[in-house]
């Protein structure tokens, strides 16, 4: 007879068993791989066995953000490429290419984690859609929560729309504006770098010239970049004509020495004689040591225009040196200002397709979605996730407990029943879980 306890506790077990083996494959992970924005916390040390030591690299100590370009630009080893990539193996290269930088005997430990994640983007049926910090482990629905929760049009919905239409708008406006006295300030440092005599604005900004935030741009950057180009021939012409004297003091000094050579060689023949004259009891000893004073006075003389050429041919290395230095930090500072420019850009684009996408959404999706709940008794969420890939962006159907990734854009929409279950769209799903995706 079996025992009714027993035979309980078995079936609760296998049970725990089978539920076990279901979640384990759901809860194991793919590594984390970086994409633009994302903020990355870097230590690098060193261990150095002849002092028993860690040595820590201060200059890699610290956070870094990966720019539009998917790069993370470190000090000593430059731009490292991170998108698409998990931090163990940026690590790896990082370790890499110091050793190989430093020559180094061993590897040094590199340690990157993820410091900030790039945002989630919620539009739709949310009261608040925008852009919102990214954490591990984030739902679609604590995205939703995040958003303010599910749309609640109110009485005056239409009149809300409008302002929140207008406001995204004029914030739309301003972003064109700033994205063209970018644009005009970037073509001023690309002309720069290529030593151009004039800036070559792109069409982009000279075809908005009649309006007057850009043509003030374009006016500024103009007058910035003759001034600045003034100053740098000013500054070379000012080293070349001193270059110019000196080199001018150069040869006076060698005439001087070549002229100082004839005195020496005619008072040194004359010295001859005397000593001659001397030696036959025909001169004095005292007009003998009187022209030896005198040589050796030529003598040094010779040795200060000699001194003095040195230090001329110095000045002027020195003026070579100051020219090449003016040019390379100019160069430098330029390349510093465009890439800066270059990733505000970027920023500016993304903010830009943001609000355009919250325009539509205020002015077509939400009046829409108004008037279809006026009819309808009943509506359930639809949830939609953007997500760039290998391939491009991809539209995947999910669910209020599916994951969220860094950069996913979550799509709310509403769809009325009608006595059967909403067809999922975009990308199929298994069992309830999300399709995994490398972003």
């Amino acid at each position: 007879m079996k025992n009714p306890v027993l035979s309980a506790v078995l079936t609760a077990s296998v049970a725990v068993s089978a539920l076990a083996a279901c979640l384990a494959p759901a809860q194991a992970t793919e590594a984390y791989r970086l994409g633009a924005e994302d903020r990355v916390r870097l230590r690098v040390n060193e261990w150095r066995p002849g002092k028993g030591e860690t040595y820590e690299w201060k200059a890699f100590t610290g956070e870094f953000t990966v720019d539009a370009a998917g790069r993370l630009a470190l000090p000593f080893i430059g731009a490292v490429s991170a998108a698409g990539r998990t931090t163990d193996d940026i690590a790896a290269e990082i370790g890499d290419r110091l050793q190989r930088k430093a020559g180094l005997l061993q590897r040094p430990d590199a340690a990157v984690e993820v410091a900030q994640f790039r945002p989630v983007y919620v539009v739709g049926l949310v009261d608040k859609p925008g852009a919102y910090p990214y954490r591990p482990q984030l739902t679609v629905l604590q995205a939703v929560g995040l958003a303010g929760g599910f749309y609640r049009p109110p009485e005056m919905g239409v009149q809300r729309l409008a302002r929140e239409s207008v406001t995204a708008r004029g914030d739309l406006a301003d972003i064109r504006v700033e994205q063209m006295a970018l644009a005009a300030r970037r073509a001023r440092l690309e002309s720069e770098m290529k030593d151009l005599p004039a800036i070559t604005f792109p069409d982009a900004v000279t075809r908005q010239r009649a309006l007057p935030a850009t043509a003030d741009a374009m006016r500024e950057e103009q007058a910035l970049f003759e001034a600045r180009r003034a100053a740098l021939i000013s500054q070379t012409e000012a080293l070349n004509q001193a270059k110019q004297l000196i080199a001018a003091e150069i040869e006076t000094l060698q005439a001087k020495i070549v002229s100082q050579d004839r005195q020496i060689g005619l008072a040194r023949k004359e010295l001859e004689g005397i000593i001659a004259l001397v030696q036959k009891g025909l001169s004095i000893s005292p007009r003998q040591l009187a022209l030896e004073q005198t040589v050796a006075q030529m003598e040094s003389t010779r040795l200060d225009h000699v001194l003095a050429m040195s230090r001329a041919r110095q000045d002027m290395s020195k003026n070579d040196r100051t020219l090449l230095d003016l040019r390379s930090q100019r160069q430098s500072t330029v390349l510093s200002d465009l890439r800066e420019t270059q990733t505000k850009l970027a920023k500016l684009d993304e903010r830009a397709e943001t609000l355009t996408r919250l325009i539509n959404d205020s002015e077509v999706v939400a009046p829409r979605m108004m008037a279809e709940a006026r009819t309808s008794r009943r509506r359930s969420a639809v949830f939609l996730i953007v997500r760039q890939t290998a391939e491009g962006p991809r539209e995947i159907a999910a669910s209020e407990g599916d994951a969220l990734m860094p950069g996913d854009v979550v799509k709310i929409d509403g769809e009325a029943e009608t006595g059967r279950n909403a067809e999922p769209q975009g990308e199929p799903r298994t069992g309830g879980r999300l399709s995994s995706l490398t972003p």
